[in-house]
């Protein structure tokens, strides 16, 4: 018996409230269609995949100190030298780097509009890739006069075996040799996870709207049988 008069204020207030009732989820689900989420939305990522180079160089080949040195200012000054500090800091908190592997990561850099984000990204890793060639061409003509002046050495017939050696471990050493090189292309594309659509703010919205019109119906009467 008391069930059911509990039941029955809960469709009598139902009833007496019904405008406000199914105007609340429909209100806050425009609202959430319509507001803006924010002066400057990241709707779009860039992305590029990269293999580090194989030649030796303590910054440049391995995936830790490149993550460091994509977000170091320096680095970031000589790639927009226009930019302020304030700037470039939004930049770094923009600017992702995920560790695949000792010899792989993935860079990528958010922002509103396709356009430039790819652009962004695009100056990132060409700067990146420039100076990466620079360290490999150094350590290979390293390599190459070492071999040149063993090869223009003068060696005693007892030291034959150990400069055919010195020189089959330099030219292997070459041949091991790779510069930095981008194994999945640069693309920019929407996101998805950076905000929400308007669609899903919507929906947002309406639900939120019947779990207040619920509580507007259910709650004062479950207090009032309490």
């Amino acid at each position: 018996m008391a069930v059911n008069n509990f039941m029955k204020r809960i469709v009598g207030r139902a009833k007496k409230y019904i405008v406000p009732i199914l105007a609340l989820p429909l209100v806050l689900g425009l609202l959430g269609y319509i507001f803006p989420k924010g002066n400057s939305p990241s709707n779009y990522k860039a992305s590029v995949t990269i293999s580090t180079g194989n030649y030796g160089d303590p910054l440049y080949t391995k995936t830790k100190e490149v993550s460091v040195l994509f977000k170091s200012e320096p680095f970031l000054k000589e790639v927009f030298p226009e930019m302020d500090e304030e700037e470039l800091t939004d930049m770094k908190d923009k600017l992702l780097v995920e560790i695949r592997s000792d010899t792989v990561f993935n860079l990528s850099y958010l922002g509103a509009d396709q356009k430039e984000t790819f652009t962004v990204l695009e100056k990132i890793r060409d700067t990146f890739f420039k100076k990466d060639k620079n360290q490999f061409l150094k350590r290979e003509q390293v390599i190459d006069k070492n071999i040149k002046a063993l090869k223009n050495e003068s060696v005693s017939h007892d030291s034959k075996v150990d400069k055919q050696r010195f020189l089959y471990d330099l030219e292997t050493r070459k041949l091991e040799m790779k510069a930095a090189e981008e194994i999945e292309p640069l693309t920019a594309l929407d996101s998805g996870g950076v905000g929400m659509t308007p669609k899903k703010r919507a929906v947002l919205g309406v639900l939120i709207g019947l779990a207040l019109s619920f509580f507007i119906i259910v709650v004062p009467e479950v207090f009032r049988e309490a």
